[in-house]
């Protein structure tokens, strides 16, 4: 009777997975068919094959929306944050994992409280004209480490109480400064969270949208996900060449997720769990 039980509810739950799984297949099924589509054809945005396939959509995006300058641009405001969050993160966790003391606990809780709150888009263009760096990659670069530091925090510190002080006392002995047990003994353990962090937080950052359309005004500066106002207007739209736009954002996402969701799952259950 039990053994029964269980097998209806093993099927309830896959059956529950596949319409969930659809569901969520439905809005790329859309756009890729509405890619395909001619401007008239892509106007009500309907799940409906398209009757002709219109591949210069693609050429057409990609000459006029100047997307390989955006995949670049998107690089350079993604890549960098991810590895000063990672420097800083895992070296700050490494403290706060290792000496616990009233103080530190103040700083993980004040990590964990930038988890919660939202940021405010008024005050950060303010303070980044005020540091001249507003409209520069390098005030996105910078506001974008600050957003991800705290979950990188969060990670790496629970991932770093599963390791033994015993290795951190046996590098003193063997003469290890602070630096060198860090960066021989300690760093080369973290490799699953690390690379969890760095997933994670690359497809933040390369999927944010509402930072760079505040931060970077300028055309030449604009990633990937800003060429959608090409093509979109207060009285008009070209849908089909919307949905291009946003195949060209979504495919590199896609492909870093495929390759590396066991890491991503693996680590933030380590991260979280372990600690």
């Amino acid at each position: 009777m039990v053994t029964n039980k269980r097998t209806v509810w093993n099927i309830c739950k896959e059956i529950f997975a596949w319409v969930l799984s659809l569901l969520i297949l439905v809005p790329m099924v859309v756009i890729l068919f509405n890619a395909l589509k001619t401007s008239g054809e892509a106007i009500n945005m309907s799940i409906a094959p398209p009757s002709k396939l219109h591949w210069e959509n693609f050429g057409e995006v990609w000459r006029v929306g100047n997307i390989l300058r955006s995949y670049i641009n998107s690089l350079i405001v993604s890549v960098f944050p991810v590895l000063i969050s990672v420097l800083c993160a895992s070296m700050c966790a490494y403290v706060l994992a290792r000496r616990k003391t009233k103080g530190n606990l103040a700083i993980y809780t004040y990590f964990a409280l930038g988890l919660m709150f939202p940021i405010s888009m008024v005050t950060v263009v303010k303070v980044t004209k005020l540091l001249s760096i507003y409209n520069t990659q390098l005030g996105v670069v910078l506001v974008y480490t600050a957003l991800i530091l705290p979950l990188s925090v969060f990670l790496f510190y629970g991932f770093l109480n599963s390791i033994p002080k015993e290795l951190d006392e046996a590098a003193i002995v063997d003469g290890a400064g602070a630096l060198r047990i860090f960066f021989q003994v300690i760093f080369p353990m973290l490799k699953p969270v690390t690379v969890t962090v760095i997933m994670i937080n690359f497809l933040n950052c390369w999927n944010e949208f509402t930072i760079p359309l505040y931060m970077l005004p300028d055309p030449d500066k604009a990633v990937v996900v800003q060429q959608v106002y090409n093509f979109y207007g207060t009285f008009t739209a070209s849908w089909n060449l919307v949905s291009v736009t946003i195949l060209y954002a979504i495919v590199p996402v896609l492909l870093v997720y495929i390759c590396g969701q066991k890491y991503i799952i693996s680590g933030m259950v380590a991260g979280a769990v372990k600690g």
